[in-house]
């Protein structure tokens, strides 16, 4: 379901939202190659802990990473619930593991604010922004900040 929150300026931008444990998180559905279920992953020793292991998808090989953990966050539980958002970085293929998936939402670029102060600050970095959808806050994550240091 397509939920809508315009404004009579600036950019729209299609949210694909999620959950990561209670909370609801939102990335540009531009960015994401693909969303799949959990299955079978390979784990990789000696990799850093928010990497859950690797999976072949049609011959790429696609490093997860729990994005919970990434966040400050305990380990994933996955269920039947869970999903791995595909995205592509720097010519390669990473996946976020994510609690379920929840909609696509229409905002207005202009309408995220600056997270709150007390969001922690190694929290904060992870973040472009939040948002209010109809009676629902979601915070937008920031791609490159997810993937840069110490996950490579």
């Amino acid at each position: 379901m397509l939920q809508t929150a315009t404004t009579t300026s600036g950019q729209t931008v299609l949210l694909t939202t999620f959950f990561v444990r209670d909370s609801v998180y939102g990335l540009d559905a531009a960015g994401i190659q693909e969303v799949i279920r959990v299955g079978a992953l390979t784990v990789v020793s000696h990799s850093p802990k928010e990497v859950t292991g690797i999976v072949n998808l049609r011959g790429k090989i696609v490093t997860i990473l729990d994005l919970g953990m990434r966040l400050g966050f305990t380990q994933a539980v996955t269920s039947g619930d869970s999903r791995i958002f595909i995205i592509e970085d720097r010519n390669e293929f990473i996946g976020l593991l994510v609690d379920r998936v929840d909609e696509v939402v229409e905002v207005e670029r202009d309408q995220w604010q600056v997270p709150p102060a007390n969001v922690p600050c190694g929290q904060a970095r992870f973040f472009q922004g939040v948002c209010r959808v109809l009676d629902r806050v979601i915070t937008v994550l920031d791609p490159s900040q997810i993937l840069g240091e110490g996950v490579q």
